[in-house]
């Protein structure tokens, strides 16, 4: 719950920096931006792009982080909000 509120409060604070200089669609290319780099991370981290034919020795080593860290649910978590509220003002501007 604490990744999802720290999602949620850098996009609160990325829209009003940018509201604030009356730029949006700006605010929602930035928040844009780092939702999709956080689902592509994710991915990356959780072996969701690899093939299964692929060689299993470089995964390996990011597999073991990512279980040891738990980094690929932050990633994910993080960049939610951020990815729906780019979605949101693209559909209310």
């Amino acid at each position: 719950m604490k990744r999802l509120s720290l999602g949620l409060l850098i996009f609160i604070f990325i829209v009003s920096f940018f509201v604030m200089q009356n730029n949006i669609e700006l605010a929602m290319n930035v928040t844009g931006i780092i939702g999709l780099a956080g689902i592509l991370i994710g991915g990356f981290l959780k072996t969701g792009f690899i093939s299964s034919n692929a060689p299993a020795i470089g995964n390996l080593a990011i597999i073991r982080l990512d279980e040891t860290l738990n980094l690929s649910n932050t990633v994910l978590l993080i960049a939610l909000p951020n990815f729906l509220g780019s979605v949101l003002l693209y559909f209310l501007i």
